[in-house]
């Protein structure tokens, strides 16, 4: 994850065990002068590292672990854009959880930055594979900044810094670093850290209807309710008009859920994403996936760049990058052993426009199993692809386990797939769709309705389909709609002719991809 880098904070010593960081000046009538102006770092070439004068002292304990109290005052500033109110300690962030669960309006809608790294607890808190190592009747346990009451209003910038040894450990709904916000949390990553919650739980934040952006959570995250992910459980609609906005964040702590369970969120609805990432293992039981657990239905859904490289493993709805996309009529609620779903028509509950996936690391489950999306409804996917094996039951396939009523266009799947029922290297179900520019190299295996292609292809627009030439298998399972797909052989696709068939979306570069065309997005 890539940090914008800020003005270099001046650590010097004020009093014995205080240390004191210089703050730029304010440009507006709020900024306060102190008595004893200084002037920041002087660098190599005897310039400041700003040229700013410095007009307030930051008092904080710089590098010392929580004592589990709660700071009077914030190291320094105003509160507002060019003054935001310094974070140097614990304490002082402990005191942002407090004001904020209590309410207090005179902070409302203000601007806060990390000095410093902030360390909640000493020592190492989590084992490599996520596991509890501190002694938690030890640990001071951390208040979620914002509640189920109350959320977070302000623009909190990490500034690149970090928040380790942070202990959630309970039932109740809203966790993370901050339980709940509408405002803009940035620039921050959360590492060495263990959060147990219920509903609404994530490593960063529990709830978020504002902005999140060039954040990363290295924090290990479970719970035993919905809504699991590893930097925040739930990203939804602000204010019932405008998409929560995901910008640039990265998982890299184990997460463990049973439904809705997620490498950046467990549930997504109404959001805007760009550049978000998953890199460690995600285990659930129904809807989970590498970056979602699930996307819920809304036109305005407007999904790009994600990608999965942690290892998936769940029962029902499970994807490498989300275990579903759109809405779905269905009952998981028991987690039975089996399972049924149906998707509204593609103007009811769509999945909006998901574009710019891959995934590259192993996905198995049982029922609705893909290596992009576990289940497509409505709207339009494309530019995806599969690179790693695909294993499941019923409605196993390389790109979208079961899809209805979806445009989908320029996708590839070079992983191999296995099921039982209804297996297919791009779909396992295409209901009523229009899709385009697909080729599948992977093996695909299964005991009834097995396609290289499509498992059940119902009454679907096809064209420019492909597929790798193995014996004698066809490219569908049951084709029950006139769809047509063409066979080449290793070398055909690997080719510059190949790709130009494919379209506009692919290039061949015999260095890539073993040589198979490749999509453009994911070389520029």
């Amino acid at each position: 994850m890539r940090f914008s880098l800020f003005s270099i904070l001046i650590v010097a010593a004020f009093i014995a065990c205080t240390n004191t960081v210089s703050m730029p000046a304010e440009d507006d009538d709020t900024s306060t002068a102190s008595s004893s102006s200084k002037k920041e770092t002087v660098n190599e070439d005897g310039k400041s590292s700003s040229g700013k004068e410095q007009t307030e002292e930051c008092v904080g304990d710089v590098g010392k672990p929580w004592n589990g109290t709660t700071a009077k005052e914030f190291a320094c500033g105003a509160g507002t854009k060019l003054s935001p109110y310094i974070i140097l300690t614990a304490e002082q962030l402990a005191k942002l959880s407090f004001i904020v669960g209590s309410n207090d309006k005179a902070y409302q809608g203000k601007y806060y930055k990390l000095g410093a790294d902030i360390q909640l607890n000493e020592g190492k808190i989590i084992d490599d594979k996520g596991a509890l190592v501190g002694d938690s009747t030890k640990l001071h346990k951390w208040t979620p900044i914002g509640n189920s009451s109350v959320a977070f209003t302000g623009n909190f910038d990490g500034d690149g810094h970090s928040v380790s040894g942070m202990f959630i450990n309970t039932t109740s709904t809203y966790n993370g670093l901050f339980g709940n916000s509408s405002g803009t949390v940035q620039n921050l990553t959360v590492e060495n850290s263990w959060v147990y919650g219920g509903q609404f739980t994530g490593g960063v934040l529990g709830l978020n209807v504002g902005t999140v952006e060039s954040v990363t959570n290295a924090a290990s995250v479970s719970g035993p309710d919905e809504c699991v992910g590893g930097v925040l459980g739930k990203s939804s609609q602000r204010q019932y008009q405008y998409n929560s906005i995901l910008k640039k964040l990265k998982n890299n702590g184990i997460v463990v859920g049973k439904k809705n369970v997620g490498g950046v969120a467990g549930c997504a609805t109404y959001v805007t994403v760009e550049d978000v990432e998953n890199i460690a293992p995600i285990e659930g039981f129904g809807f989970v996936g590498g970056v979602f657990g699930g996307i819920g239905s809304a036109s305005k859904n407007d999904i790009r760049n994600t990608k999965n490289s942690g290892r998936i493993i769940g029962s029902h709805f499970v994807g490498g990058i989300s275990g579903h996309c759109g809405g779905l009529g269905l009952n998981i609620s028991s987690y039975q052993e089996t399972s049924s779903y149906s998707c509204s028509n593609s103007t009811s509950w769509p999945c909006g426009k998901f574009m710019q996936a891959v995934n590259i690391a192993p996905i198995s489950g049982k029922y609705y199993v893909g290596g992009i999306l576990g289940v497509a409804c409505g709207g339009s996917i494309s530019l995806l692809s599969n690179d790693a094996s695909i294993e499941g039951q019923y409605g196993t396939a390389g790109i979208v386990g079961s899809a209805a009523y979806v445009t989908s266009e320029n996708m590839y799947n070079k992983g191999d797939v296995y099921g039982n029922d209804y297996v297919g290297g791009i779909f396992s179900y295409n209901k009523e769709g229009v899709t385009s520019s697909a080729y599948s190299s992977g093996k695909v295996d299964g005991d009834s309705l097995v396609g290289l292609m499509i498992g059940y292809n119902y009454n679907t627009t096809m064209a420019d389909y492909y597929y790798l030439e193995q014996s004698d298998q066809e490219p569908f399972g049951l084709n029950n709609g006139g769809g047509v797909a063409t066979p080449k052989s290793a070398d055909e696709m690997k080719s510059e002719d190949f790709a130009k068939l494919l379209g506009e979306a692919f290039s061949y570069d015999s260095g890539l991809n073993d040589g198979y065309p490749v999509l453009n997005w994911e070389i520029e």
